[in-house]
């Protein structure tokens, strides 16, 4: 699969996306090379950040006594830590039966002080355990200064059915899963990989970090807005790690609101019609990229989803937008958060997924009635733009979006913003939005494109 290059990029014709497909381009061939993975971290001392990837588990862990229902143990490496007001939980459960599925699984976790008091408690929801594989659960507390110090951590459990292996099983993999010292600020990237023929929206993935001993160390979690028929997406959060890290692992499953889609009743035209992406200051990723509904259709909650890698094809960060609406015909400028890439590596390329969720039959408008008079830059080194608009339908409206990208002098695209307005516009009326913009400092803004389009609040009257 082809990526786009994070420096340079131009797109001759819109790629018209049915249903969702993953847009990439050939990787970038001036690219600097960064370091190899290092795929066998040892417990020596070393004088700069290394990525720990993701090992085989360690045969045969002890397991405690059970305390809840079920075939369903602890395994020995579990272990919790208080680091001033916050208590890291990171547990691992193993469904030692060989034949039932587990269902509505519920882990209550409860932190207690000195005297015995209850703390704080949690409830972690599995909708299924299946037989013969091991979850992990990473969760954190905070606490307020009278409650420190915890003395001791329970935790039970109780499920709501049983089923057989054969009805259902986790169709969720994770791959090339990375822990990145980031210089004391920990993240963890990686892929779950969808291996069924059904597309997913809602899934989360757990993730616990090993010592040399095989002991937890630290972990966190992750949540995927969708997951691709037969694709997989890639995921970066941030981690507690409280002893030098050598093995990770992610325990990616359903959440409780998950959603099954047929690929048939999603084959809707979207386009990523411009898209630009560059390094800027500090090592942050700024850019943003134009889609357009090729349809006739209004389209509703949009997924983008934009993920980046390292030339060795290991994911260095994500980011994300949502689009609640996308009328027939319509372009719209995105500009999606990202979170920061880890300091031990450089991006080089990356690709974009989108997901026209559903269609909307009944809704009142067919085109954007809102019309872009004149933008312009405001703020110290043109950090915002006054967007100047009109509406041009038959009625008042209320609640609207408006989103911005920056161009340089040479039409690339350095960077972009969002944000809405809750006034009331007449009809015929003219509004204004100020919209901060994220960009490449080093860059000089030469001109921005602004879109201003219905929101999920929009009434007209």
């Amino acid at each position: 699969m082809r990526k786009k290059s994070i420096i340079f990029l131009f797109v001759l014709f819109p790629l018209v996306i049915g249903l969702a497909c993953r847009f990439s381009s050939k990787p970038d061939p001036t690219a600097t090379p960064t370091e190899e993975p290092i795929a066998e971290v040892t417990t020596e001392p070393v004088e700069k950040p290394t990525k720990t990837i993701e090992t085989q588990e360690p045969e045969g862990p002890a397991s405690r006594p059970p305390q809840g229902a079920g075939d369903i143990a602890i395994l020995e490496p579990s272990a919790w830590y208080q680091d001033d007001s916050e208590v890291f939980f990171g547990y691992l459960f193993e469904n030692q039966s060989a034949d039932v599925v587990y269902e509505g699984v519920e882990f209550t976790i409860g932190i207690y002080g000195v005297s015995g008091n209850l703390i704080d408690s949690s409830v972690i929801r599995l909708p299924f355990f299946y037989p013969g594989t091991t979850h992990g659960i990473a969760t954190s507390f905070w606490l307020s200064d009278e409650d420190a110090p915890v003395d001791d951590v329970d935790i039970s459990w109780t499920f709501t059915g049983k089923s057989s292996p054969g009805t259902s099983e986790n169709p969720f993999t994770a791959e090339s899963v990375v822990f990145w010292e980031n210089r004391g600020y920990p993240l963890i990237t990686g892929k779950i990989v969808n291996n069924s023929s059904n597309i997913y929206t809602d899934l989360r993935a757990d993730i616990l970090l090993y010592n040399a001993a095989g002991d937890v160390v630290g972990g966190g979690s992750t949540y995927l807005d969708f997951i691709l028929a037969d694709d997989y997406m890639g995921f970066t959060t941030f981690a507690d790690a409280y002893d030098e890290v050598v093995r990770v692992e992610a325990f990616p499953t359903f959440n409780y609101s998950v959603s099954i889609m047929d690929e048939a009743d999603y084959m809707y035209g979207v386009s990523v019609v411009e898209d630009q992406y560059r390094e800027g200051d500090f090592g942050s990723l700024e850019g943003g990229l134009i889609i357009k509904n090729e349809t006739d259709i209004v389209l509703r909650n949009i997924y983008v989803y934009v993920t980046f890698y390292d030339e060795d094809g290991f994911i260095t960060t994500t980011g994300s937008d949502y689009v609640n609406l996308l009328l027939p015909g319509d372009t719209l400028g995105l500009s999606p958060w990202i979170t920061s890439q880890p300091d031990e590596t450089t991006t080089t390329n990356y690709d974009i997924l989108l997901l026209p969720f559903d269609k909307d039959d009944n809704y009142e408008l067919d085109k954007n009635p809102f019309r872009v008079d004149n933008i312009t830059l405001t703020g110290d080194s043109s950090k915002s733009a006054l967007v100047e608009f009109t509406n041009t339908y038959s009625k008042e409206v209320t609640e609207v979006d408006v989103y911005v990208l920056a161009y340089n002098e040479e039409g690339e695209i350095v960077g972009g913003g969002d944000t809405w307005t809750s006034d009331s516009i007449s009809s015929g009326g003219t509004g204004e939005v100020e919209v901060w913009i994220s960009y490449d400092y080093s860059e000089t803004i030469d001109y921005v494109e602004a879109w201003v389009t219905p929101s999920y609040w929009t009434k007209f009257k």
